[in-house]
Parts: structure tokens; C-alpha cells; sequence
């Protein structure tokens, strides 16, 4: 398949862009202008390190463009338009190309997206750039924090983390639990309804796909404030039992593994009745897992330093 028949297929995958926008093809991509800030967001999925063992082209179509959704979440804003480039090995089939395109179709589905423009190339490995546009009058910016308010997550962590050691290192797992941890390696699910409904509750906040420790550091860095963690954001029903049969400790399941894109932040206290009941609205948590304190920069939890590590790239 060549340059031309994949951005046709593309095209046609994208289906029919409302009026304001200009079709696909030309040379720059034009969207309808609204009121407040355009908010850009690009994210690069490389499928030697984010593409897992068994993850199919069309998982790992859609994954590309989670990838950016989660931190539109995280900001508060709702993205609008999408752009898509491909860097595809010669090698590749074109039933592959196909399945991935279907990817990017589930992902513009899903978070009501529209594509409009993008790029193909070769390369020796694929690589799938994605561009989001949105427009807000307001984001939820990584600094915002004062000390004295709560430290909020969106869900529970360590689980991806257990399905990325099944798939890697062959971890040992109960049935149930495999097919929970494989399906959040697989299918993530970013928290953009929850992100919007929570904006206007968080004074900071950050997607967590990097790991929860390196949330905690940035956003206490960002915010010149300090972060004490009273409890982890786990399932005991599943992750105990898992750490235990494989030898893993809980604790760096949770703070260390990454790919959750959960939303981290912090939410001032005369807020946090509210927020939870938006939260419980969409079906959702919001969980506490600790406080803001005026030690700018340390983070701690059970009076032990968290050490600033997770996925970083080329580290």
C-alpha cells in the first residue's frame, strides 16, 4: 500500500467533516474558529515501546489517539479535531494498515473527533504521531496547588502495570484477574467525560500515564507545594494476591508502572463534596489519596520519600 492508498483509506475512515472545515488533501488543515484558547496536544506511539505483545493494529490505532485524549482530559477540555502521521515500515501489511485505520475510526467514534489532515512516511518502525485541537476558556494547568488541599486520582493503579508483567515477564494470575489487566494494557480508557465534569474542581492536574510517582513530584514541583500520600490507589481484592504469587511489591506496581491515563490532581477541601458527586453522576470515583503540604517539592508516603521514577523515554 502506498503513500496515496493510505490517505485515501484515511479519508475514508475520517467519513464527512461538517461545514467550517476543509476537506482533507490540501495542503494545511482549516478548522472553524471558536471563542477562547486553542489548546494543541501531540503524542507519538512507537510500536517497539507501545505496542505490547498481543496488542492488535487496530487496539494500537485507537491506543494513538487515547494517548492524546487522556491529557485533553486531565486539562478540562473537550478536543475537537484530530491529525494523524504515519511512519509505516515497508514490511508492514496492508491488512495491518487497514486494522489500524479502524483503530483511529474507534477513537474518533468514541470521543466525537474529527480528522483532518496528517502525514505518511517510511520508516523502520511504525510510528503514529497524533495532533488534538480544541478550544476552552480555561484549562486546569499543572501548577495551581496551595498547600492544605486534597490529592485526588480518577481510579485505581497497579493493575496495568500486572498485565504489562504478565505480557513481559510471564507473571502468574488469576484468570479474572488477567483478563482485567490485559484489557486495561489493551483498551485504556481515559477519563474525558470525568476530566470536563471535574474542571472547574481541580486546581491542578495532570494525566498519569507516566506513572503515579512522577505525577506526584511534577505537579508538587509545578505548584511549589509538597504531597503526603496517606493511602495508594489499589484493588486489594486482586493486586495483593498478585504481588504475592509473582514476588512484586504493591507498592511499585502502583507508583511506578505507568499506562493507567488516570487523571491525577489536587482539589481544595471546599470543594471536594462536590466533585465527588460529579463524579459519582458519570458512574465514576474520585479517590483521595492524600494532602498538600507546605514542604515545597518532597513527596512522602507513611513518612518514606517517593522517589521521582516511572516510563521515561530514553532513561
Amino acid at each position: 500500500m502506498d503513500e496515496y492508498e493510505i490517505i485515501h483509506l484515511l479519508t475514508a475512515a475520517a467519513g464527512r467533516l461538517p461545514h467550517g472545515y476543509s476537506p482533507i488533501g490540501d495542503d494545511v488543515a482549516v478548522l472553524p474558529s471558536s471563542p477562547g484558547k486553542l489548546v494543541l496536544k501531540s503524542d507519538m506511539l512507537v510500536g517497539r515501546t507501545d505496542v505490547p505483545p498481543g496488542m492488535t493494529w487496530r487496539q494500537a490505532g485507537r491506543k494513538a489517539v487515547a494517548m492524546c485524549v487522556s491529557d485533553f482530559a486531565s486539562k478540562g477540555v473537550s478536543p475537537q479535531a484530530l491529525m494523524v502521521s504515519l511512519g509505516i515500515p515497508r514490511a508492514l501489511k496492508d491488512q495491518d494498515i487497514r486494522a489500524m485505520a479502524r483503530g483511529f475510526r474507534d477513537g474518533m467514534t468514541e470521543w466525537g473527533l474529527y480528522l483532518v489532515g496528517g502525514d505518511t512516511n517510511e520508516a523502520d518502525d511504525v510510528m503514529i504521531d497524533c495532533i488534538l485541537a480544541g478550544f476552552t476558556d480555561r484549562i486546569v494547568e499543572r501548577r495551581g496547588a496551595s498547600p492544605g488541599e486534597l490529592v485526588v486520582v480518577t481510579g485505581e493503579f497497579g493493575t496495568t502495570s500486572a498485565g504489562l508483567k504478565i505480557l513481559l515477564e510471564k507473571a502468574r494470575a488469576t484468570p479474572g484477574f488477567r483478563r482485567i489487566a490485559l484489557e486495561n494494557v489493551y483498551r485504556p480508557s481515559p477519563r474525558l467525560k470525568l476530566g470536563l465534569t471535574l474542571r472547574d474542581h481541580l486546581s491542578s492536574a495532570m494525566d498519569s500515564s507516566d506513572g503515579l510517582a512522577i505525577c506526584l513530584h511534577t505537579l508538587a514541583e509545578a505548584s511549589k507545594v509538597g504531597v503526603r500520600i496517606d493511602r495508594l490507589p489499589y484493588s486489594r481484592r486482586y493486586l495483593e494476591r498478585f504481588a504475592s504469587e509473582n514476588h512484586y511489591r504493591v507498592d511499585e506496581l502502583v507508583l511506578y508502572g505507568g499506562e493507567e491515563y488516570e487523571i491525577v490532581g489536587t482539589v481544595p477541601k471546599n470543594k471536594i463534596t462536590e466533585a465527588e458527586a460529579a463524579a459519582r453522576a458519570l458512574g465514576s470515583e474520585l479517590i483521595v489519596i492524600g494532602e498538600t503540604t507546605g514542604e515545597s517539592g518532597t513527596v512522602t508516603a507513611n513518612d518514606r520519600s517517593i522517589e521521582k521514577r516511572g516510563w521515561i523515554q530514553l532513561g
